[in-house]
């Protein structure tokens, strides 16, 4: 799949567009659970945020769990079956606007499913964490020092990921289309912390693990 339609231009009036519903009403999050049919959707990301099950889970994830289920209710509802498979790599590419985004929305306009529709009822974390502040009145337990860490580890380690992905996929693109010329590659995503007091550097997720640097415990 190589193509795209969705403009930066579009895609920031959706993602920036007012979150509240004009009339003062129901919150965008509930209109949207409604008209797609989400059943349970509200207590899902209540539960998956608080952490019920274990492991809490951040409101940008929650927005992109949620905007793929928006997509996949959609995509099931028309005759586009060849794409409701890889839900994960449709939304993606339209989220991002990358090179299969012209032939992935296309394939879908072709199937009766109004795009730019679906991706206007697409949720920003922001709306997410309003939702669950305001609307379910849902709270967080306060964290330990403990878990604060492993979270601020956890998301390091998942922007360095998304670097890394994105990164290749921006290369490979590029040589595809004869921009550039490359070979095999891999890519080397490495952030370094350096102490000034000593002199010391160390990866970052090694450097929070061990509670900073050896020389501020001597």
């Amino acid at each position: 799949m190589r193509e795209c339609l969705v403009t930066m231009g579009l895609l920031n009036r959706i993602m920036t567009t007012d979150d509240s519903q004009s009339d003062g009403g129901t919150s965008k999050v509930d209109a949207v659970i409604q008209k797609y049919d989400l059943v349970g959707m509200g207590a899902e990301l209540e539960n998956r945020w608080v952490g019920a099950d274990g492991e809490k889970e951040s409101t940008r994830d929650l927005a992109d769990y949620f905007n793929r289920s928006v997509l996949e209710s959609a995509i099931d509802g028309s005759d586009a079956p060849t794409l409701s498979g890889d839900i994960q790599q449709v939304y993606q590419s339209l989220h991002e606007d990358d090179a299969d985004a012209p032939l992935i929305r296309s394939r879908l306009e072709q199937s009766g499913i109004d795009v730019e529709s679906v991706m206007a009822d697409f949720i920003s974390h922001q709306t997410v964490y309003r939702y669950l502040k305001n609307d379910r009145g849902a709270a967080r337990p306060e964290q330990t020092p403990a878990e604060r860490k492993e979270s601020a580890i956890d998301s390091i380690q998942r922007l360095r990921g998304r670097t890394t992905a994105v990164t290749r996929q921006t290369i490979e693109s590029l040589n595809k289309n004869d921009a550039i010329s490359v070979g095999d590659f891999n890519i080397i995503n490495e952030v370094q912390v350096l102490c000034e007091d000593c002199g010391r550097s160390y990866d970052i997720v090694a450097f929070l693990k061990q509670d900073g640097c050896d020389c501020q415990s001597k």
